[in-house]
This record gives structure tokens, sequence and C-alpha cells, in this order.
């Protein structure tokens, strides 16, 4: 049973359209084979997420990974839509799933653990993120409930990583400003 209704959980973790089209463009550009999603939340990133990879027409494989500490600790039904057969559901905390982890991949969205993901970014983006792979960070500019997620942003800057902070809104009723971070590797 769900801690959450689903409309609470869509108002507290969903990213915003904006930002979710954006995921959805880089996929369909950089053409990406390994795909790591680190939070499954309201499905909307993952929804963009495979609408690029099934545009992009070749075969990728696709993992995402929570704790489904939203939904009480229970996989939430949705995860059986048609939709997400092809994509592989992983139950696991963050930590234990990075600290663990022997792949690399092209492309990683990071929108789980907002309490402690700053703490290993560099093993992000060192030894699970490829060469040529795009990181993104939701809610990085997120201060008044994620003050720390803000430590991601300063040690890209700090080690001259190449990124791109979008937190701009333009129109009413946008979320933009929570901050997508999009930290490039070459």
């Amino acid at each position: 049973m769900s801690v959450y209704s689903s409309q609470d959980v869509d108002d507290l973790v969903k990213i915003d359209q904006n930002h979710a089209a954006f995921v959805q463009a880089l996929v369909m550009c950089l053409k990406p084979r390994q795909i790591l999603e680190l939070g499954f939340g309201a499905g909307e990133a993952t929804r963009n997420i495979l609408a690029g990879l099934q545009y992009n027409q070749q075969p990728w494989e696709y993992t995402v990974v929570d704790n489904w500490c939203d939904f009480g600790g229970v996989k939430p039904q949705a995860t059986d839509h048609p939709q997400y057969e092809k994509v592989t559901f992983v139950t696991s905390n963050e930590f234990d799933f990075l600290h663990s982890c022997t792949k690399s991949y092209d492309f990683i969205f990071s929108d789980a653990d907002h309490r402690n993901t700053q703490n290993w970014f560099e093993l992000v983006y060192s030894n699970i993120l490829s060469r040529g792979g795009i990181l993104l960070y939701h809610d990085v500019m997120n201060l008044a409930q994620f003050p720390n997620l803000l430590q991601i942003f300063e040690d890209t800057m700090h080690n001259n990583y190449h990124y791109v902070l979008f937190n701009r809104n333009s129109r009413p009723g946008e979320r933009c400003d929570r901050g997508l971070l999009a930290v490039f590797k070459h």
C-alpha cells in the first residue's frame, strides 16, 4: 500500500514537462545503448526516455533502479504496464546499486536519493558514466528542499566538467527553477 496518493507522488517527485521533453530530445540525439535511471517516481522521465529510445529504432538496454520508498517500499503496479516491458526494474537503494555496479552507461538520469546522491557523484561520473555519455541530475537547484544537491553543481564546476544547468522559468506554473544539471563526459 502506498504511503502517498498517486497525485501526492506526482506533485513531490514528477519532473516538469519542459525538462522531461528535454530528456527525450537528449536521448533522441545522443542515441544511447545503455541507459540507467535512478528513481522511477511518477514515471514521467521513464516515459520520455522510452519515447526517445523508440524513436531511435536501435537496440538498447534500459535499467531503472528504485527502492520504492515513495510507495511504502512496494513496487507500484504502474511498472507492470506493457509500455515498460523492455525496461529492467531493479529494486535497490541507490547507494547499494551504484557501489556494486560493474557496467557503464551512455545515459544516466538521476532523480532518486535526494538526501545523499551528492556523496557518490564522483563515483558515478568517473566509473559508471561512459566516455561521451550524459549524466543528468534533477532538482539540483531545489534549495528549499534539497540544499545538499547544490554540491553536485559545485563539484561539477570545481572539476571543470562540461555542463549546462537548466533552471529558468518563463511561464506561470513552470517548475524548471528546481534545476536540471546536464554533465557531459568527454
